[in-house]
């Protein structure tokens, strides 16, 4: 492509050798400019110089019709392909993509203007022919700038979404096992007990499985890390302790997206309830039937118990309220009975699907 404009730029050059007097020249070097303005867009002060020069030539030219007309294609073709780079990714397209349309669509003045009879006609005639150009290039200029703009909107949101998905596993997967290990440290400066050394290892050991799961999916092709699910819950609720019971009713069948949506509100509760609540709390998770997740806790209060230090923000409860209207269902959590519950009604999602018995 590049080969293709080094060649219509020399095509000008040999044309200019036979007219050495003023009149062909300035036509010309016009041409060339405008070709080199159209091979090297980038240089921002090319294609407004180009524009500049075109225009005086066209307003100062005084001599026969011919020498114009020789360069007419040379010089028009590439105004409208350097209007179109100008309007697609020049910083300021406004002025200097305004002077290139207005060169290409009076540069059929240096023909008209100069033939003996019937300039008016003729020059109406071109000028308009050149304008209907000039819009179509401009249109092709704008469409592709806007569609290079929307391309980095969607690849802006992609970036960010993606951010915000590592985001919310790291938080979900890694800080619940580090609140455990740091619910337990304290507790055990309290009252030392030799098991508590082996749940820290266990929690970090499960806090590394999960980071290093993280990258690794970071560094592959794959669609992510390993997706949680329901079958997960009770193992989650186990290493909560004996304060805490998991029930699920019979029929219970969620997609693989609502149950990953279910896990992480159940983890991040469990987490919640370690930072705030009192050390009588205990905790009850109910998935009914219909794919409602009720997870309620006695006992809540921010300043009894085990605080982990910088805990306290809702960050965790944005993130999965977001999770939850991903999967099409709704989310609370309050207060509630002197303790705090959370509810995920997912029964309303696209993603659950009827237990066996159940009307669709």
């Amino acid at each position: 492509m590049r080969a293709a404009w080094l060649l219509l730029l020399a095509v000008p050059v040999l044309c200019a050798l036979p007219f050495t007097k003023a009149p062909g020249v300035p036509v010309s070097l016009a041409a060339m400019l405008a070709v080199a303005a159209a091979i090297r867009p980038g240089l921002r002060a090319l294609p407004l110089a180009a524009a500049l020069f075109s225009l005086a030539v066209t307003a100062a030219y005084t001599g026969a019709p011919q020498p114009p007309g020789l360069w007419f294609t040379f010089e028009f073709i590439p105004l409208l392909v350097l209007l179109v780079l100008t309007l697609r990714r020049h910083p300021a397209p406004a002025l200097t993509g305004s002077l290139v349309a207005l060169a290409a669509t009076v540069l059929p003045l240096r023909i008209t203007l100069h033939v003996p009879h019937n300039r008016l006609n003729g020059s109406v005639l071109l000028v308009a022919t050149a304008f209907a150009c000039v819009v179509a290039a401009a249109g092709v200029g704008l469409y592709l700038r806007w569609t290079d703009a929307r391309r980095a909107r969607v690849l802006a949101d992609a970036r960010r979404a993606q951010r915000l998905e590592v985001a919310r596993d790291l938080h979900d997967l890694v800080a619940h096992e580090v609140t455990g290990i740091v619910v337990e440290a304290q507790a055990a400066q309290v009252a030392p007990d030799p098991r508590s050394y082996e749940r820290i290892e266990a929690a970090g050991q499960r806090a590394l499985t999960a980071m290093d799961d993280l990258v690794a999916a970071l560094r592959s092709t794959d669609d992510g890390p390993r997706s949680y699910g329901l079958a997960d819950l009770p193992g989650v609720v186990a290493r909560f302790g004996a304060s805490a019971s998991l029930s699920v009713e019979p029929g219970v069948e969620l997609s693989a997206a609502a149950g990953t949506a279910a896990y992480h509100v159940v983890i991040e509760s469990l987490t919640n309830v370690r930072r705030h609540a009192g050390p009588s709390s205990r905790v009850s998770v109910l998935l009914t039937t219909a794919g409602v997740l009720i997870i309620t806790n006695t006992g809540y209060n921010r300043n009894v118990g085990f605080i982990p230090r910088g805990a306290g923000d809702k960050s965790g409860l944005a993130g999965l309220a977001e999770r939850v209207r991903t999967a099409g269902g709704t989310f609370e959590a309050g207060p509630f009975e002197g303790g705090w519950r959370v509810v995920a009604d997912l029964s309303h999602s696209a993603d659950v699907r009827p237990g066996p018995g159940q009307q669709p």
